[in-house]
């Protein structure tokens, strides 16, 4: 659970209580002060008189009035949508550090907003999907990335590129990409160099979308070790998924520390599917409009 949610809960919570409080106590108090004013008053009260005596006034009455916003907001954030910044470019190019993207949460089902555990299952994510997920290694960390493993498949990487055995198949399929005509991000940055690379276009069993490589770059850390799979450092690797488990991968292929270094990622890790990009900033650059919109 991160630090806005958590304040968001606790805020809900108190205001909520006060709201009790006031609605059920308080409330009461201030009805006989109207019965009272409206009996001794020679003329009839208007309309704002009455709201100013039976609303509740001062700080009081500010933090109750904002429990119904609080909690409108918690739960559009709980189970609808929720708000994320990219704070890396490990999805490089589809999206950019500084990119702020809406999560569809109920997409794969709805959840406990305080353990995130399935309590209705909708769907299951599909190859080729960004979604959004607790880290593995340390759950209070959110992640994004691509799935390309779904459940049962198995996947191999070779050299810098990927074989994927859907679930049921008796071959490995090769992911084959083109080099893009436009080349956005040839320039090393000495402050992000990560955010440097050649642009293409990924054909993932079918699913068409946008990969970044960099030759000039290899990963120091060596591959996850599956059980019973074969790895060579962090040039060759074999992985099968496990059930209600994904295989997920950044799209800049080598500036992304992804399931190729930490393993699966349990369906209950799953937060939601990454949908659109509604703003784009960073502090190094000017908002960029064009970017926004649906994600690929």
């Amino acid at each position: 659970m991160n630090i806005i949610t958590l304040v968001l809960i606790i805020a809900t919570i108190v205001t909520g209580i006060m709201w009790l409080v006031d609605f059920f106590l308080l409330r009461k108090n201030r009805i006989v002060e109207l019965s009272e004013k409206e009996r001794v008053s020679v003329a009839p009260l208007t309309k704002k008189e009455k709201k100013e005596i039976l609303e509740p006034s001062g700080l009081w009455g500010s933090l109750v009035s904002c429990f119904p916003v609080l909690l409108i907001v918690f739960l559009v954030r709980s189970f609808a949508y929720e708000p994320f910044r990219i704070p890396s470019a490990s999805m490089m190019p589809t999206l950019l550090r500084g990119d702020f993207i809406l999560v569809e949460k109920f997409r794969y089902g709805i959840r406990n907003p305080f353990t995130n555990k399935e309590v209705y299952e909708i769907s299951t994510p599909e190859r080729g999907d960004v979604v959004v997920f607790k880290y593995p290694d340390n759950p209070n960390i959110d992640y994004i990335k691509r799935i390309i493993g779904l459940p049962g498949d198995k996947i191999k990487y070779n050299d810098g590129d990927f074989y994927i055995m859907p679930k049921g198949s008796s071959e490995y399929t090769l992911v084959t990409s083109e080099v893009s005509k436009e080349q956005l991000y040839t320039e090393r940055n000495a402050l992000y160099p990560s955010e440097a690379g050649i642009m293409g276009t990924e054909n993932l069993l079918g699913y068409q979308h946008r990969i970044m490589r960099d030759p000039e770059v290899r990963p120091n850390e060596p591959f996850f070790k599956q059980r019973g799979e074969v790895i060579v450092g962090n040039v060759y690797g074999e992985w099968t998924v496990p059930e209600d488990n994904y295989f997920a991968i950044g799209d800049n292929r080598e500036h992304s520390r992804d399931s190729r270094f930490w393993g699966f990622v349990p369906r209950d890790y799953l937060i939601g599917k990454a949908i659109c990009i509604w703003m784009n900033f960073s502090t190094d650059k000017n908002i960029q409009i064009g970017r926004l919109g649906s994600i690929e």
